[in-house]
């Protein structure tokens, strides 16, 4: 079941803070990769500074002019089956009729630290296993 994370709301009084943020996307990329999901992590307000958009199976969206609400309630509205994290009780209402499953930041993060030691391998990682394929290599 995919994942749409509200993550101003994950983040609190840090919701601003640009490493904050990165810090979040790289745990629920860990996340992603163990629970074999795809996670889209919705934050308020315009990209301050270049920001990745995607790492493994996270995607970053910014919402911009609108709200990260309505940009969540826009993405859920085309399927079944997400998992909203918030623990924002406006946002959890407007999706609630929606075969959506709201989920308590708490619980996300708890989660992501029960993931075992095993599941923390880095980006680099997965680019030294890429490239270490020669199929993935181009010879100049």
């Amino acid at each position: 079941m995919p994942y749409v994370v509200d993550g101003s709301n994950v983040l609190g009084a840090a919701r601003l803070a640009a490493e904050a943020k990165r810090g979040l996307v790289r745990d629920l990329a860990r996340f992603a990769r163990a629970k074999r999901t795809r996670v889209v992590c919705v934050f308020d307000g315009e990209e301050l500074e270049p920001f990745g958009r995607h790492l493994g199976g996270v995607s970053v969206v910014f919402s911009g002019a609108r709200t990260a609400d309505d940009v969540i309630v826009a993405r859920v509205a085309s399927g079944n089956g997400w998992k909203v994290v918030t623990s924002d009780r406006g946002l959890a209402a407007r999706v609630g009729g929606r075969r959506v499953e709201v989920v308590e930041p708490r619980r996300l993060l708890a989660e992501i630290d029960a993931l075992p030691p095993s599941e923390e391998r880095g980006v680099s990682d997965d680019w030294i296993s890429y490239f270490s394929d020669p199929k993935n290599r181009n010879v100049f």
